[in-house]
C-alpha cells in the first residue's frame, strides 16, 4: 500500500497546536487537502503541506481521500463524521466523539455499516508518561483502589467562544471530562457502576452561558474501586503559564503513585517579563503523544495494528460524563447501566 491520502477538516487551535507538526513527521501519509469555513485558515494550513485548500464541504468530500481528520468544534463532529463515512473515507475525530451519546451512536453505526474505521483522539492513552505509570502499576502489582485525576486550566477564550456554549461544547464536564473518565476506566480496567457529579459556575463567562466551568465526579467502579475526577476552566493561572495542569494520585493495595506537575516548584526566568518554562502548552498531553496516536491510527487503518482505543470506549467516556451532569441536576448519585444502545 502506498501513502494514505489524508484530508483535514478544521484548521484552527488543535490543528496548529498539535496535529500539524505530528502529520509532518509521519512519512507514511500525505496531507493532500485542508478544509475550513474560513478561507484564510484553509490556505495557511494547505501551504504547510503543499496541499489544496477548500471551504466547500461537498467538493472536499468528493476528493480521492483515504482518511479524513475532523478537528472542528464538538457540536459539528457527528454531522461531519457521518458525511465523511458515507463518502467512503475512514475518519479520525478529536475528542469528545460527539456532543451527545445519541450522536456518537449514529456515528458508530454508520462506520459499521460502511465497513470503515471511526477512531477518536484520546491522547492520554498515547502519552508516554501515562503509559509508563500504567506499566509500573502492573510490574509492581500496585492494584489501584482509588485514583484521583485532575485536569485544570484558565480557559483563555472569551464568553462568545463555542467552548462556553452548552449546546456546542457541553461545558467543561464534557470537553475535559471525557479525558478523565476514559483515563480512569483505562487505568482501573473495570466498568463504572455509580456516578456522583457536582458542577459549579465560577467565572463570569460560565454564569453568562449557564454552564459549568468547574466539575467534580466521584465514580464507583466494579471491584470497590473509586475514581475522583476534577476538571476546571476556572483556575487562576494566566494562559501564558500553560494551558493545562494536571494531578494524578493512585492509592493501591500494594503501594501509592503520585505524579503532579501542578504542585511542582518551577524556575522562573526574568527577561522583559516573568516566564515559567514548560515542556509544552498542552501539559496534560505532550506533543509527541499526538504523533504516536496518529501513527497508531494510520496503522490500524492499514490493517497493521488493532486499535488501542475504540469508538465504543469513547462513547462510554462520554456517557459517563452525561450521567455525571444528570447527577448534578438531580443532586444525587446515579447508576451507570452500561452502554446505552
Amino acid at each position: 500500500m502506498g501513502k494514505l491520502k489524508v484530508g483535514i477538516i478544521g484548521c484552527g487551535n488543535i490543528f496548529n497546536l498539535a496535529h500539524k507538526n505530528a502529520l509532518k513527521n509521519i512519512k507514511e501519509v500525505k496531507v493532500v487537502s485542508c478544509m475550513d469555513i474560513k478561507a484564510k485558515r484553509a490556505k495557511e494550513a494547505a501551504k504547510e503541506f503543499n496541499a489544496k485548500p477548500y471551504t466547500n464541504l461537498d467538493k472536499f468530500l468528493d476528493l480521492d481521500l483515504d482518511v479524513i481528520e475532523i478537528l472542528t468544534p464538538t457540536y459539528t463532529h457527528a454531522e461531519l463524521a457521518i458525511k465523511a463515512l458515507k463518502s467512503g473515507k475512514h475518519v479520525i475525530v478529536e475528542k469528545p466523539i460527539a456532543l451527545t451519546s445519541e450522536e456518537a451512536q449514529k456515528m458508530i453505526k454508520t462506520a459499521e455499516k460502511e465497513g470503515l474505521w471511526l477512531l477518536v483522539g484520546h491522547t492520554r492513552r498515547f502519552d508516554k508518561r501515562w503509559i509508563q505509570i500504567k506499566e509500573v502499576i502492573k510490574k509492581r502489582n500496585i492494584v489501584p483502589m482509588q485514583i484521583r485525576k485532575a485536569e485544570v486550566q484558565r480557559l483563555p477564550f472569551p464568553e462568545s467562544a463555542w467552548y462556553w456554549k452548552p449546546n456546542k461544547g457541553g461545558g467543561v464536564a464534557i470537553d475535559l471530562g471525557v479525558h478523565v473518565t476514559d483515563f480512569l476506566r483505562w487505568y482501573f480496567e473495570s466498568e463504572p457502576i455509580k456516578i456522583l457529579g457536582i458542577g459549579k459556575a465560577i467565572r463570569k463567562e460560565a454564569k453568562i452561558n449557564n454552564t459549568h466551568d468547574h466539575f467534580l465526579m466521584m465514580i464507583q467502579f466494579e471491584g470497590n474501586k473509586t475514581g475522583l475526577a476534577e476538571v476546571s476552566w476556572a483556575y487562576s493561572y494566566p494562559a501564558r503559564y500553560g494551558v493545562f495542569y494536571h494531578h494524578l494520585d493512585i492509592l493501591g493495595k500494594n503501594g501509592r503513585i503520585r505524579y503532579t506537575p501542578l504542585d511542582t516548584p518551577v524556575v522562573g526566568v526574568v527577561k522583559h517579563h516573568f516566564e515559567m518554562p514548560r515542556f509544552s502548552p498542552l501539559l496534560s498531553a505532550f506533543p509527541e503523544a499526538f504523533e504516536t496516536e496518529l501513527r497508531h491510527f494510520f496503522r490500524v487503518i492499514m490493517g497493521e495494528e488493532e486499535p488501542r482505543i475504540t469508538a465504543k470506549d469513547a462513547l462510554i467516556a462520554l456517557q459517563m460524563t452525561e450521567v455525571a451532569i444528570e447527577s448534578t441536576k438531580r443532586g444525587e448519585s446515579l447508576e451507570f447501566k452500561g452502554v446505552r444502545e
